[in-house]
């Protein structure tokens, strides 16, 4: 019983959660080179978000939260941080360096959205006689065997509203990457699965502004 619940908790996607902290001199010329280089880390293979923060009481404090596509991804940014010249300046502002840990994400994924980034809004219901906890099942099985394998998809929510529909929010790194993403469900075994326990209602593409 106690593996079963473990292989239930197993994380299905292979993104990754890097937290990094430490401490600046001076927070204006820091949040500046911050900036800087989260805009030059969105260009690195399998980024999937960086969220700046900083200490509630001690501004010096930092911490940064970046998700990438897998641990591959991360540690291949993470020499390219810690070395490349276009991060040099960012790596000045810190004068104590506390720690990097990384932490697998959860199962449907971490979405951390900024500008550009691409959003599906897929309305559906339940077929007659089908429970909300197969639907639940075989869209976590989707997003395990196809979904969170596809490049450039960010991470994935199910919503069930008053009137007993559902949406399923679907985040990507651009409105491109979503419409590509949903293309690519046609003739996939797990996805034909799921679709076979719902009725469409509605289908929207957009993106963060």
């Amino acid at each position: 019983m106690k593996s079963q619940d473990a292989k239930e908790r197993k994380p299905m996607t292979t993104q990754r959660i890097e937290i990094v902290t430490y401490k600046i001199s001076n927070p204006a010329v820091a949040d500046q080179q911050r900036d800087i280089a989260r805009n030059r880390a969105a260009a690195l293979p399998g980024f999937g978000g960086w969220l700046p923060l900083s200490g509630e009481k001690d501004q010096a404090e930092r911490a940064d939260l970046i998700v990438w596509d897998s641990a591959e991804a991360a540690q291949a940014a993470g020499k390219i941080v810690g070395s490349s010249p276009d991060f040099a300046q960012f790596r000045e502002t810190v004068n104590e360096f506390a720690k990097a840990q990384y932490y697998a994400a959860p199962g449907d994924g971490v979405a951390l959205m900024t500008s550009g980034d691409g959003i599906e809004f897929g309305r559906f219901r339940l077929r007659a006689g089908v429970s909300e906890d197969t639907m639940r099942t075989a869209h976590a099985a989707m997003i395990a065997n196809h979904l969170s394998l596809q490049p450039g998809w960010l991470g994935q929510k199910l919503v069930r509203l008053q009137d007993g529909t559902f949406v399923d929010v679907a985040f990507a790194v651009s409105e491109e990457r979503s419409i590509a993403i949903c293309s690519s469900w046609a003739g996939n075994a797990s996805c034909d699965a799921f679709l076979g326990l719902i009725e469409p209602i509605s289908m929207e593409f957009g993106s963060i502004t």
